[in-house]
């Protein structure tokens, strides 16, 4: 993450120490000119930081390298087990995995990225491209798809005002192409990725909740398999039923309201193709 030669660089305290640990995220050990070209901070308020951050624990230092420290790691673990959408969707997504032998994905969206909160494996679940905590691209993703397509249109344009990142051959690469995609998500209540992100890897995923409540503008589950062996249609109905059941648990537990409590992903027909 860089935001050199960027005019509207963070100003205060806590968006730049923001900015410093985002650094961290998905690296190896950075050194003080490695953070500060990433940052594109003041090299001299970058060496305050890291030090007020060793101090902290945020962050521990060994010679001349720095990586994320044991508070880091502490509050990494509390935000996940105080998560109540994890804690209410991971029986459900276990239960799942088991059933269909395939690993089952938990994620949400932000700024445009699927952010991977928890992953169960079933007993022929290929590898996965995607770790707990990565992010990847919401448009190369069923998860992702899923939960955009509640978006609004000036909120998809704020997102997608740049050109489309592809990961492979099969990836959506044009808006048209996406707001393809994503109307039919909306017909019909589930995503698909054929080999979008991955080559020889097709996904089908469902968001929770409805579409103008929090969760099903934020969250949803995926199941993912190897394209020659998996039937993306067949998988689609017992996802649906485990959305509906994630959200069900989630209003018992009064997450966070009742409002919509008869909400269910539609079960009308579609086509995969």
């Amino acid at each position: 993450m860089s935001t050199a030669g960027i005019p509207d660089a963070p100003i205060s305290v806590v968006e730049r120490i923001s900015l410093i640990l985002e650094t961290f995220n998905g690296t190896g050990p950075l050194t003080l000119v490695e953070v500060t070209r990433r940052t594109g901070l003041p090299r001299s308020s970058v060496h305050r930081l890291l030090d007020q951050l060793t101090s902290t624990g945020w962050l521990a230092r060994e010679e001349q390298t720095y990586e994320l420290g044991v508070k880091a790691y502490e509050i990494g673990r509390s935000a996940f087990n105080q998560n109540r959408l994890l804690q209410q969707a991971t029986p459900v997504m276990r239960r799942l995995a088991h059933t269909v032998g395939l690993t089952v994905h938990l994620g949400v969206v932000d700024h445009g990225d699927v952010i991977y909160m928890a992953s169960v494996h079933g007993h022929r679940s290929p590898s996965a491209a995607t770790a707990i905590g990565s992010r990847v691209p919401a448009h190369l993703t069923a998860l992702g798809k899923a939960i955009i397509a509640n978006y609004s249109e000036e909120r998809l344009s704020d997102i997608y005002s740049a050109p489309l990142q592809r990961a492979t051959a099969h990836s959506v690469g044009s808006r048209r192409q996406l707001d393809a995609d994503l109307a039919g998500v909306r017909q019909h209540g589930v995503a698909f990725d054929h080999q979008e992100l991955a080559i020889g890897i097709s996904c089908v995923g469902v968001a929770l909740g409805p579409p103008d409540h929090y969760y099903g503008n934020r969250a949803a589950i995926s199941v993912f398999g190897p394209s020659n062996n998996i039937e993306l249609s067949k998988l689609a109905g017992p996802v649906r039923v485990a959305a509906a059941e994630i959200w069900d648990r989630c209003v018992a537990s009064h997450l966070p309201t009742h409002q919509f409590e008869n909400w269910r992903p539609p079960s009308h027909g579609f086509q995969t193709a």
